[in-house]
């Protein structure tokens, strides 16, 4: 059973940013989703679609832009992660018992605190 080339999730993608360096296995294992079949195989083997996550940009009322990322790992985890433009300080969180999806309003309260901050 052949597996398409995965594309860089944004966990990875802001783990490489702010280290300079690929994720290593080891934090993929425990962080990302496994990889699942694609085309007929993945359609008869897999209930639900993968969800690779959400990126999106606010303004704040002090004008400073914040990149935010939601994504859904497996197990009911979810890792949503906040940015202010042009720092290199990532805030993060992995919360563990997320029953629902989390709405984009929901993961901007989660860092409000932070970003309360100057």
């Amino acid at each position: 059973m052949l597996l398409k080339p995965r594309r860089e999730t944004p966990i990875e993608r802001i783990y490489r940013e702010v280290t300079g360096n690929k994720m290593p296995a080891v934090v993929k294992r425990s962080l990302l989703p496994e990889r699942r079949p694609s085309g007929k195989e993945w359609s008869r083997q897999w209930v639900g679609p993968i969800m690779l996550g959400d990126e999106w940009f606010k303004t704040l009322p002090d004008g400073r832009r914040v990149k935010f990322t939601n994504q859904e790992l497996q197990d009911e985890w979810v890792f949503i992660t906040a940015q202010v433009e042009r720092n290199k300080v990532v805030y993060s969180i992995v919360l563990t018992d997320a029953k629902n999806a989390l709405s984009r309003g929901e993961v901007e309260g989660q860092f409000e605190g932070e970003l309360s901050k100057k």
